[in-house]
């Protein structure tokens, strides 16, 4: 009788100091548990912030940049080989090969400027049009370059951009009227667009091919006073070459410039 209900105290202590053993290892589990939970939603809110973070960076340096290109009649010269204008071709696609997040558009000038590839036409093949631009497309008569800058930034209004650059390849002073080219200049420096401006060719005499594939010596015209008055004023930078490894080194320094920004 004695044995019994001692047995049954022991059993009893056993059973409540089993419990109390069960109930505090909750004590532990619990916090663990809080603490392995926070320690996950820290880590989500960590991703999500740099992810954030990571998409606005994107947005800042993401680009357009609008490809302005002078295929007046004089562009066919030949103190640059081939043309002129060949290797102002060559330097966009350089240009256009190192910056491929950017995106691109192409103003076309001669007696006037044309739209020749939308900012957003992700189906268009810049690289084609390239080459097929010639002096035939458009008026070749002239160089309106206050019109070129007014039609590049139309279409960068058109399609909302904020990150704007022009590249302007050209060989001459405007035809303009002072008037008009001042006009388009002071719209241009308004809108915060960067403007880098190449000139291309050498005054004197030079060759050129005529449409029946003769080769005439004529006096070169070149005239950069309008471009670089468009590069100071507009916080960009002017250019000149005289060859056709020299535009290929000046894009390069585009690209470098290009990649600061």
């Amino acid at each position: 009788m004695i044995y019994s209900l001692f047995f049954k105290k022991s059993i009893k202590k056993k059973f409540v100091f089993s419990l109390f053993l069960f109930i505090l290892s909750f004590s532990f589990v619990i916090p663990s548990y809080a603490q392995d939970e926070k320690a996950e939603g820290t880590l989500t809110d960590t991703i999500l912030l740099d992810t954030i973070l990571e998409e606005k960076n994107i947005e800042e340096e993401y680009m357009d940049i609008i490809l302005a290109i002078d295929i007046s009649y004089s562009m066919k010269v030949e103190d640059v080989m081939p043309t002129r204008l060949e290797a102002v071709k060559s330097a966009a696609q350089q240009l256009m090969s190192v910056h491929t997040t950017a995106r691109y558009g192409i103003v076309l000038f001669a007696g006037e400027s044309m739209l020749y590839a939308n900012l957003d036409d992700k189906e268009a093949d810049l690289y084609q049009l390239l080459e097929r631009a010639s002096p035939d497309l458009i008026d070749g008569t002239g160089t309106v370059i206050g019109e070129a800058l007014t039609t590049s930034i139309q279409e960068f209004e058109r399609v909302g951009s904020t990150n704007r650059k022009i590249i302007i390849f050209s060989d001459g002073a405007t035809s303009e009227t002072d008037n008009i080219f001042e006009r388009a200049l002071m719209f241009t420096t308004k809108r915060n667009v960067e403007v880098y401006a190449i000139g291309v060719g050498q005054a004197g005499e030079a060759t050129i091919t005529t449409p029946d594939q003769e080769h005439i010596t004529i006096k070169s015209p070149y005239n950069d006073d309008s471009l670089k008055e468009i590069s100071l004023f507009t916080n960009g930078k002017y250019y000149h070459a005289e060859s056709f490894e020299e535009m290929s080194q000046i894009a390069e320094q585009i690209s470098l410039l290009l990649n600061t920004k």
